[in-house]
């Protein structure tokens, strides 16, 4: 099946739908598809039309110069047209959060095209939802279903967001997928073998990310308790000073380090030797890091209304929580009770979570054969 898939965000960034769109096309390519990718996002100085094969399918970037490396283009619909008609796929792909403008043009394209297509939303709506869905027949969802689109989101939560959002019909679960041996590192399920009980955080810094809560819910924790623990923060953004002023005002600045941002495999290794991973975002549609750190044996602590709660079973996978306090309660469990923290690690490093790359490579594949399905009835 020829499959062109359309992200506004796409490698060299670093992120939740860069990497899952990359990973999906490998893992179509391995299962015998035929994949394409095209994007706003650029790679080094170069800007406009290029064409790249790093990983034995086509990346087709089509780039502007912007502020910011913006994945943005002014011409968005009539590239991606034109890349459609010469490639005539078999089926077309969009990836898509609330502002995609690119992805967007890209569903507009396909619809001109009259090509099968299927829509994934990865981006929590928040009021977006309501909007939308007050609109009635005019929201894009039900105009977008209507015509002929497969509708998929990437966690349950996010699903019952997009039917609110105007869905005509049920919006299909779609998880991201993982490849649980790039996350299972030999490693300890004895918590706190070499020294303090070591928690970690993966996350953009970002206000709706919320990573000073990160430090809030660590140090209320820490006291409660006494634990000699401290706290690692992976990632990088504009709250980065905020962040660190937060961190020298907490009283707990010896315990804490602001990591910054590092590659896959460093943070692989760095998870390998941690005991529990903290979330404390309800912004996660899906929580992509979260997974990666349950593939890789940690403890997870996270909030229930995020989009984990698909993968995440409360009491066997980590502990969830309804909001800070509870956040700060459940951290503070797993420092006081070696054994709870023992039995949940030794849980994630042996028994792989459900979303693993094979069984969501099926499950696009699915989507692919329903939107080719609809579109013969558009």
């Amino acid at each position: 099946m020829r499959v062109l898939i359309v992200s506004d965000c796409y490698a060299p960034r670093l992120g939740g739908i860069e990497t899952q769109v990359r990973d999906l096309a490998r893992n179509l390519l391995a299962a015998g598809h035929e994949p394409a990718v095209v994007t706003a996002t650029p790679t080094g100085t170069v800007r406009g039309r290029s064409l790249e094969d790093p990983d034995g399918f086509p990346v087709y970037r089509t780039t502007v110069r912007l502020p910011g490396e913006l994945p943005l283009h002014p011409r968005a619909g009539r590239e991606v047209s034109a890349l459609m008609t010469r490639l005539r796929p078999d089926v077309v792909h969009v990836h898509t959060g609330i502002v995609s403008q690119f992805a967007w043009a890209g569903i507009g394209a396909a619809r001109r095209a009259e090509l099968p297509l299927a829509i994934t939303f990865h981006c929590v709506l928040g009021p977006w939802a309501a909007v939308c869905g007050a609109l009635g027949p005019a929201s894009p969802v039900r105009i977008w279903q209507r015509g002929g689109a497969d509708l998929t989101a990437v966690s349950s939560m996010l699903a019952a967001e997009v039917e609110r959002a105007g869905g005509a019909w049920p919006v299909t679960v779609l998880p991201n997928g993982i490849t649980v041996e790039d996350w299972r590192l030999p490693r300890s399920a004895e918590p706190a073998a070499q020294g303090p009980l070591r928690v970690v955080a993966s996350l953009r810094w970002i206000e709706r990310k919320r990573p000073l809560q990160v430090v809030r819910v660590f140090v209320d924790a820490v006291r409660r308790t006494g634990c000699d623990a401290v706290l690692e923060m992976y990632g990088d953004g504009p709250l980065r000073d905020r962040l660190a002023q937060e961190v020298a005002e907490s009283g707990m600045a010896a315990r804490i380090t602001l990591v910054g941002r590092v590659d896959r495999d460093e943070l692989a290794r760095a998870f390998s030797g941690a005991d529990v991973y903290l979330q404390t975002s309800p912004a996660d549609s899906f929580g992509i890091s979260v997974l990666e750190a349950r593939s890789a044996g940690l403890a997870v602590v996270a909030l229930r209304s995020s989009g984990v709660a698909d993968f995440i079973t409360d009491g066997q996978d980590g502990l969830l929580g309804e909001d800070d306090a509870d956040l700060a309660r459940a951290l503070a469990e797993f420092m006081t009770s070696p054994g709870l923290l023992r039995r949940i690690k030794a849980h994630n490093y042996a028994v792989d979570p459900l979303p693993v790359w094979g069984d969501v490579t099926n499950m696009n594949v699915d989507a692919y054969r329903r939107a080719i399905e609809l579109g013969k009835h558009r």
